[in-house]
């Protein structure tokens, strides 16, 4: 136990990556592969088989530059439609939320209807087994799932167990109800008519249909919409949907562009119609006036019998008529801009502005600014469609907004400044001219300013119904600057998915990946011994022999294959022992092994059969007097004489030293097992024991306990001439090296060596040099792909 510790502190750095060795390591798990690799494609293959074919629907609009009204005067100069369009402003319209929900709604997509298949259910779409109405006012929840079975022609049922989340409370909804078409169906949760579809399902059909959230279904679709230029010049945008169902596709792609082209020429006509709407609010009280002054010019006529003016009448007519018509327009216009102020600083927005050239106002810093506005808005309406608020853009356009706005304010305080200071002037004026009007008869004033009132509202009636043509006219002429090239068709759709090819590749590809991570992490993970590089990185302890796996699995391998792969490793141990014991007098060999397991008494005995096979006399001695697995192999109990009782001085050396039936190889077994091995092995009468066995034969081999768990060994080892420490491969620990290590730096045995044991035929790259050379018996105990890799492995060396 004092050892165990010791070996723990070991820590080896591991090498760089052999990429030979990790190949065979690879190959020699063929089988992995081949299982791993098939069970991925049978994967892929039925993802393949049973997953919905995915479509993509295409349609291509051109998005031409804004064109400019062709009314008189730049009517809708607000709208800036001279400028270039902005494509990526375009893009974001039709992704916006507001025109993909408009889409939703035109479409009427209310209920989606399944039908349930084996493996994938399957969407009904324009074939419909029935058509779902709901009465006006009625919102049946939505995203409900709702069996019907068909029970007769005109009759169904409907069932639904389930707990949803309606009005913020978790409800259990249970229904299991019949109904029947063109009849109210009515639940606690769900109110609907059916009628028959366009496909009528046989009794005993099941389907089931759910109701669509307009808002999930406007966030799906802008989700899987495309929109993008054909090219960084063009003006032409390709917009393309996938989806399971390719007329849904198709009708959605289609209704979207025409929802789109819709808006654009929806804006460009607002301004039109708010023009449009000005002026008739202006001539519906200039009509009533001009009714009133011409019904009053005919009744002052026929009364005083007086119809046409003298000579300085009409000058004086004309001047105040002149005056006149100058001060209805100055006062139209203080209208229009304390009207024009109060919208632009109390609106978010100029959908409802009227153009200053409407009264004739040609200012062009009002009109600049007035356009700048326009823009301005517009172009944050189309960017917060796929903006949010803290986006820096929209930010900083806000920004611009608001500064523009203060100075269009500022802007309109100083024409209102004008236009009252103009006004008070022509009141000035007109004043004027009626004191020299009061020359004039009586009856000649009068007349005057009933025709003046008369003349000032037919001219400005005049003005106003001419400026309303032109709007008609230019709202008339709008053309939308969208259009479509190619609408969505379902014959140019084409399956997207899933990618078959691509599918059986990945799936293969991770079937392999499977076990080439599991065999690289085994390994990273694993700090057993795998081949004699490691060993040999880790100690300059000299390795004496590498022995090969047991294929027979027979205690006495060598002796009963003794054309073996086996029996050949333990020949080439033999002759380095030779090497190394080269004196006479030195011919002890102890057999050790750090912990249980490692196969030391399997070694122990081989190596004494070859030996005797060489014609020595060799005894073999079970030291292990903890757990004497030898006794077992020779079939004696621990009750028969042995080493203890020698020790104890109860039995003499020839009385426990018994033969085997291998010639020239006897046995001493460990003896009844006694309470204090290690007492008993430091009395002194090992030394006697080794002194008669030296004699007596002529290599004599031991057998001891694991040095790590027991001193046993360590005192036994003090006798040997050799010290064989055992390393089994892909079981011994790489710190076991270290501590294999730092008992030969004690210096408390002789001739430390390594043996490295149990060399696997499957672990190739690490040693192993017994195979299909036709030398040996055991090649044809190899499997098939055993002896290719041996083959592959000589020619690789």
């Amino acid at each position: 136990m004092q050892h165990t510790d010791e070996m723990t502190e070991y820590y080896e750095q591991e090498p760089p990556l052999n990429i030979k060795e990790f190949l065979f390591r690879m190959l020699s798990k063929w089988y992995w592969f081949a299982i791993c690799g098939f069970l991925g494609l049978m994967m892929a293959w039925v993802h393949n088989r049973y997953t919905t074919s995915i479509w993509q629907v295409e349609a291509t609009v051109l998005v031409s530059e804004g064109s400019k009204s062709t009314g008189v005067d730049n009517l809708f100069e607000s709208l800036n439609l001279g400028k270039t369009v902005n494509m990526e402003n375009q893009i974001g319209l039709l992704k916006s939320y507001n025109l993909n929900r408009q889409a939703i709604e035109n479409l009427g997509w209310r209920t989606s209807w399944f039908s349930e298949g084996r493996f994938v259910d399957q969407e009904y779409y324009g074939n419909e087994p029935y058509k779902l109405t709901e009465p006006e006012g009625v919102v049946n929840s939505s995203n409900i799932t709702l069996t019907l079975t068909v029970v007769s022609e005109d009759r169904y049922r409907i069932t639904c167990q389930t707990e949803e989340r309606i009005d913020g409370h978790l409800q259990k909804i249970d229904i299991d109800q019949e109904g029947r078409t063109g009849v109210p169906f009515i639940s606690p949760f769900f109110h609907f008519t059916l009628e028959k579809g366009n496909s009528q399902p046989v009794p005993g059909t099941v389907c089931y249909f759910r109701f669509n959230d307009a808002n999930s279904l406007a966030l799906s679709y802008r989700g899987k919409l495309s929109a993008e230029l054909t090219n960084k010049t063009s003006e032409i945008l390709q917009l393309s949907v996938k989806g399971t169902q390719p007329e849904r596709e198709v009708a959605f792609v289609n209704e979207l562009a025409r929802v789109y082209i819709q808006f654009g020429l929806l804006e460009k006509n607002r301004t039109s119609e708010n023009t449009v709407q000005f002026i008739d609010a202006q001539l519906t009280g200039i009509a009533d006036s001009l009714r009133i002054a011409g019904q009053s010019v005919t009744n002052f006529r026929s009364e005083n019998q007086i119809f046409n003016l003298s000579q300085e009448g009409g000058l004086v007519m004309t001047k105040l008529q002149t005056l006149e018509s100058e001060k209805a327009i100055a006062e139209m216009r203080l209208v229009y801009f304390k009207s024009l102020k109060n919208y632009i600083m109390s609106a978010n927005g100029m959908k409802q502005a009227v153009s200053p050239s409407v009264i004739g106002i040609t200012d062009p810093s009002l009109n600049t600014m007035v356009v700048r506005l326009a823009d301005l808005y517009s172009r944050r309406e189309i960017m917060s469609y796929s903006a949010q608020d803290i986006n820096p853009a929209l930010i900083m356009l806000d920004n611009e907004i608001k500064s523009t706005r203060n100075s269009l304010g500022e802007n309109l305080t100083n024409l209102e400044s004008n236009s009252k200071t103009e006004l008070e002037n022509l009141s000035g004026r007109i004043a004027a001219v009626n004191k020299s009007a009061e020359k004039l008869p009586k009856t000649e004033q009068q007349l005057i300013n009933i025709k003046r009132r008369f003349d000032v509202n037919n001219e400005l009636y005049t003005f106003l119904l001419t400026k309303r043509a032109e709007a008609a006219i230019t709202k008339a002429s709008n053309v939308a600057d969208a259009q479509v090239i190619d609408r969505a068709r379902l014959e140019t759709a084409g399956i997207v998915g899933p990618n078959k090819r691509n599918n059986l590749l990945i799936g293969l590809l991770l079937g392999l990946g499977l076990p080439f991570i599991i065999i690289l992490l085994s390994d990273y993970f694993n700090d057993t011994i795998k081949s004699r590089d490691e060993i040999e990185r880790a100690t300059t302890i000299p390795i004496v022999g590498m022995i090969s796996h047991n294929l027979y699995e027979k205690e006495f391998a060598v002796n009963e294959h003794p054309r073996s792969a086996i029996a050949e490793s333990f020949r080439s141990l033999r002759t380095n022992l030779q090497y190394i014991l080269r004196e006479q007098e030195q011919n002890v060999i102890g057999v050790h092994s750090a912990i249980p397991g490692e196969g030391k008494s399997f070694v122990s005995l081989n190596l004494a059969c070859i030996i005797a096979m060489n014609k020595k006399k060799v005894l073999l001695v079970a030291v292990d007097m903890h757990k004497p697995r030898l006794n077992l192999i020779f079939g004696m109990d621990h009750h028969q004489e042995g080493l203890s009782n020698y020790l104890i001085n109860q039995n003499k050396f020839s009385e426990i030293v018994r033969p085997t039936m291998v010639q020239n190889l006897s046995y001493v077994s460990s003896g009844p097992i006694p309470p204090n091995p290690a007492e008993l092995l430091e009395n002194g009468g090992l030394d006697r024991f080794i002194a008669e066995a030296k004699v007596a034969f002529d290599y004599v081999i031991l057998d001891n306990p694991p040095v790590s768990i027991v001193t046993d060994g360590n005192i036994s080892g003090r006798y040997s001439d050799a010290n064989l420490f055992l390393l089994r491969q892909g079981y011994s620990h790489k710190a076991q090296v270290k501590f294999i290590d730092q008992l030969a730096t004690k210096d408390t045995m002789k001739r430390i060596c390594i043996v490295l044991n149990d060399l696997k035929a499957e672990s190739y790259g690490y040693g192993y040099k017994y195979g299909n050379t036709g030398y040996y018996d055991d090649v044809h105990h190899l499997k098939g792909f055993e002896r290719v890799m041996t083959y592959l492995k000589k020619r690789l060396k």
